[in-house]
């Protein structure tokens, strides 16, 4: 029995090799984290741009969100703004060819 935990040291000591595959599995784990991290930012910036459109406007005001304080102003504009697919129901509305 003394044996055994004389040796238990050495199973846990990670200058025996097992550092590297310790450093493999996270580097592994945290490319896999990394990849899905960045599919999840894609698909929500699609789905930002396609809410955008939906509104009338252009897909490209997305990239106004990524600047810190000219966000707020642009999410208040959106927000309290006539959107213009709104303008053009409205005008559709009036000519009766709606």
């Amino acid at each position: 029995m003394d044996t055994v935990l004389m040796r238990l040291p050495a199973l846990v000591d990670p200058s025996e090799g097992a550092e590297t595959a310790t450093q493999w599995t996270d580097w592994l784990a945290g490319g896999i984290g990394l990849a899905v991290l960045i599919g999840a930012y894609v698909i929500m910036l699609i789905a930002y741009v396609r809410i955008i459109q939906k509104a009338g406007y252009s897909g490209w005001w997305v990239l106004v969100g990524l600047v810190p304080v000219l966000n707020l102003v642009m999410f208040l504009v959106f927000a309290f703004s006539t959107w213009p697919v709104l303008k053009e129901n409205e005008r559709l509305r009036g000519s009766g060819r709606y």
